[in-house]
This record gives structure tokens, sequence and C-alpha cells, in this order.
């Protein structure tokens, strides 16, 4: 029988400084626009992301309390910034299959793709551009762009953190999430 773990969770060291507080402040505006996103193509997995986002800043599942924390304002558990780098195929293996990354571009470059292989997609990625991707389930990845600098942001779910928090995993997205039941 497995026990289960009673630790307080940790926040990445990146994210204890005083420039990773200011860094959260200045882009809350596109943390809104992220999660307003979240809430159109994935309903069920904004609502998860948001109730353990809530646990974490009111209760006590945390080692302990950081400035940073205050000022999250994604339901994404976690994120990463890719910049001026190819990332090689890969699958995103934190998060449930269930669950959508959600990837911005951005920067100067002027040509750059997103390449999906399994559905044999290869998606212009363009600063400005946002992609919902299924990143445990498809591999994808960038090779070379061209123009000017690229920035990635790849925000993310953490499974094992919803887990701790006891939250759902979120079902499928599917056709009948979109309409009201009667």
């Amino acid at each position: 029988m497995f026990q289960q773990l009673s630790e307080s969770l940790y926040v990445s060291s990146d994210i204890r400084t005083h420039e990773a507080t200011n860094f959260l402040c200045t882009t809350a505006s596109l943390d809104i626009l992220s999660d307003a996103v979240t809430a159109l193509v994935a309903p069920k997995q904004y609502d998860c992301g948001k109730a353990a986002i809530m646990c974490l800043k009111e209760g006590d599942h945390l080692d302990r309390h950081l400035p940073a924390v205050d000022h999250w304002n994604s339901v994404w558990s976690g994120f990463a910034l890719i910049v001026n780098r190819k990332t090689p195929f890969h699958r995103d293996m934190g998060g449930a299959p269930s669950d959508y990354d959600f990837l911005l571009s951005g920067g100067t470059h002027t040509e750059c793709f997103l390449d999906i292989r399994e559905l044999g997609l290869k998606l212009r990625y363009l600063p400005g551009t946002g992609v919902a991707i299924a990143g445990r389930v498809l591999r994808h990845g960038v090779g070379d762009w061209s123009g000017g600098e690229r920035i990635c942001q790849a925000m993310f779910i953490k499974d094992s953190v919803h887990d701790r928090l006891g939250q759902p995993r979120p079902s499928w997205v599917l056709h009948g999430d979109y309409f009201a039941q009667s």
C-alpha cells in the first residue's frame, strides 16, 4: 500500500528572487490574457488550475510564504522562458495527457515554425502567436528561426502539484463542454 506524502511543496528557486516578483508583476497582463484563452480552449483545465493556485495562496501547502506567490496571476502552475534556443522534439512529461500547454511566441524574429510531427503540422510561429497543445501527447519542437530574437513562454500544469493539492485531473475537452446542459 502507498503512503500519502505530506511534505510541503516548494517554490522554484528561480521564483524566490526579487527580480522574479518584478517579472510576475510586469507580465500580469499577459497572464490575464493567457488565462482567458485557457478558459475558452479548456474550461475544465482553467477551473482546476485556478483552484490549485487558490489552494497554494490560501493554504499551508508551501514550505513557507514567499512574496512571489502573492503575485502569481496565472492558472498555470509552471512556466519556462526559452530565449534564442532551438527546442528539440519532445513531450512535456510533467502534465497529464488531457492537459494543454500554452506556448506564446515573442521577440523580433520574422520566420519560425512550430513542428508537430504526429499531426504532420508545421505551424507558423511568429511573435504574438499562441498555441495550445496537448504537450504530453504530441511531440513538438522548434528548429531554426530567422530575422531576430526568439522568445517562447511555455505555460504548463504540473500534474504532481495538482495531485498533492487534491485537485482533480481535467477530462479531455469535448464538444459538449461549450454548451449549457439542460
